[in-house]
């Protein structure tokens, strides 16, 4: 039989979508998404000075060529990868509402491919890949159409577990396949801990595929000594590219600010006065105030720096403290005392240089020493993170419950939609400068919404609304699913015949990191400030879709190879 030009061709084509079907499928269900939710109108927050306004003036001050800008009491308190993302999407001219999703988008992508050796036949990664897609946090208000680091967490997430999974599945194949898995892996967590304060929630599951992929290494005989160096050094990549990043950023802030630190809330000489503050053990118990007025004035007998900011610092808990507008002693939750204290020393004039302010806190934190030591104060234990209220005794009935609430809030993806907030402005044309930053429309009071855009907003509500009505059954199915499967992995027969190992260990490490991230939430919620809300648990959503999707998946696979085997 003799193939004509025509026929070779279509036999060509029909091999490349063969090859790259799943490719093919990513980028055709990509395009769909991305035409749901460009050019939305942003909502710019331009009155949020800590907040939304401070990541853009940070991005403004980065495209000026000023680094992070004139050092205050707001530099150095929030990472710079947000603001560093916003130049690089400034300079490519890409909308912010293409440029979010798109990213997202490519982390599914790279979550998927990084899993895919725990499968035999692609299938599976089409509908995990199509779950995660569509995850109703990427095209929420507070996750996407807010122009805040928060929009990034869930990529991160993806970018972080996918590849360092990858690390560990592609543990014995070319050295230079788990280099870039590697590289991958280190980036993804550079750019969350540079992001969020809070981005420790994901250390266990980058130390546990770290440590469990060096174990499975050096017990592997077949492999040389050399290679089995070379590749237990491949898996420290990750954190060795986190520690690169940490000094150079430290550096670039020491050479402009002469304080050599990423951020002042990990690691500074603030860092250890507002731990000490925390560690003054308080004469009343306030709700969420883990340093109540009273407890100030007994630190101002002590500390003669800080008392000499008395009048300022006065001043700036009762501007702090209007979620008790009404109380006769107003008292500012530990999620804002930071931002007080800091405000005050700086209406103080003591932030007219990053020296001059670190002084002022390493002189308050030896006077606090000082009164612990003296028995003027009396010390109480407190967190190892700064951002971390003081445990107190009732915390121990409050945070499981406090716990399985946010887990709770997660699986079934309360709260969560999108919808055209109005923009803020702050009298000074700042949402001009977000929407120049963004290359974005922002959402303008009083502007009409096209039916185009409700059409589109209509359907991607649709969408959430689906993953709200499975989402907490499909949780409770991949739980049991789980723990049937805990139990099977100590069958070596069942194990090795149904390849349940790597996929126990992946679903493992999924489930505790949602756990670890709902936990922190939680305990922040019931000791500093309302806290459980989708956006500050962004990176738990993919995680937790993910584990749902492998988990049901894989029993079914078991299950039809079970029946298969029975009829064969």
């Amino acid at each position: 039989m003799v193939l004509t030009g025509s026929g070779t061709e279509k036999n060509r084509l029909r091999i490349y979508i063969s090859k790259y079907r799943l490719v093919i499928f990513m980028i055709s269900f990509i395009l769909i998404k991305q035409l749901l939710v460009i050019n939305m109108p942003l909502f710019a927050h331009a009155g949020a000075g800590h907040d939304d306004r401070l990541m853009i003036n940070m991005a403004d001050s980065l495209i000026n060529g000023e680094w992070l800008g004139e050092y205050s009491e707001k530099t150095l308190v929030k990472g710079l990868f947000f603001p560093l993302f916003l130049v690089v999407n400034d300079f490519l001219r890409i909308p912010y509402s293409m440029s979010i999703p798109g990213i997202y988008s490519l982390g599914c992508m790279i979550f998927v491919f990084g899993i895919k050796r725990l499968f035999q036949t692609e299938f599976p990664l089409f509908i995990i890949f199509l779950a995660l897609l569509f995850n109703p946090i990427s095209f929420a208000d507070e996750t996407f159409l807010r122009v805040y680091r928060n929009s990034l967490t869930a990529t991160q997430a993806l970018i972080i577990s996918g590849s360092m999974f990858a690390v560990y599945l592609n543990r014995f194949e070319k050295k230079w396949i788990q280099i870039l898995w590697a590289i991958s892996a280190g980036l993804g967590l550079a750019s969350l801990w540079h992001t969020r304060e809070d981005g420790i929630w994901i250390i266990p599951l980058v130390v546990g595929v770290i440590v469990i992929t060096g174990i499975s290494i050096i017990l592997k005989k077949e492999l040389l000594k050399k290679d089995k160096v070379k590749k237990s050094i491949i898996t420290v990549i990750p954190v060795m590219l986190l520690i690169l990043s940490t000094i150079i950023i430290s550096s670039i802030n020491y050479s402009h600010y002469g304080i050599y630190t990423t951020n002042e809330l990990n690691k500074s000489n603030f860092t250890n006065a507002i731990k000490l503050i925390y560690s003054v053990a308080a004469n009343e118990e306030i709700e969420r105030a883990s340093v109540p007025r009273s407890t100030i004035t007994k630190i101002y007998e002590v500390s003669p720096t800080l008392n000499a900011v008395k009048q300022e610092l006065e001043a700036s808990l009762d501007r702090w403290s209007w979620y008790e507008k009404d109380a006769e002693v107003r008292q500012v939750e530990d999620g804002f005392f930071f931002w007080a204290l800091r405000e005050a020393v700086a209406n103080a004039g003591y932030y007219e240089n990053a020296i001059k302010a670190d002084d002022f806190y390493k002189n308050v934190a030896a006077e606090l020493e000082a009164g612990f030591e003296s028995g003027e104060l009396k010390r109480r234990p407190t967190m190892p993170s700064a951002l971390m209220s003081p445990w107190r005794a009732g915390y121990g009935e409050e945070l499981p419950i406090a716990l399985l609430e946010t887990i709770n809030y997660v699986v079934r993806f309360e709260a969560i939609k999108t919808s055209m907030t109005e923009s803020i402005d702050d009298g000074k044309d700042g949402i001009l400068l977000f929407e120049e930053i963004a290359n974005n429309p922002a959402r303008i009071k009083g502007e009409p919404i096209p039916l185009g855009l409700q059409v589109r907003l209509a359907l991607l509500n649709g969408i959430t609304g689906i993953y709200r009505m499975i989402g907490f059954f499909a949780f409770i199915a991949a739980i049991l699913v789980y723990g049937l499967m805990t139990v099977l992995i100590f069958m070596k027969k069942l194990r090795d015949k149904y390849g349940l190992m790597d996929c126990w260990l992946v679903l493992s490490a999924l489930l505790f990191s949602v756990f670890v991230l709902a936990g922190g939430v939680a305990y922040t919620d019931i000791s500093a400030y309302v806290a459980i809300s989708y956006w500050y648990l962004a990176g738990a959503y993919p995680l937790i879709i993910a584990f749902n999707v492998i988990a049901l998946y894989k029993i079914t696979e078991v299950m039809v190879k079970m029946i298969y085997a029975k009829t064969k």
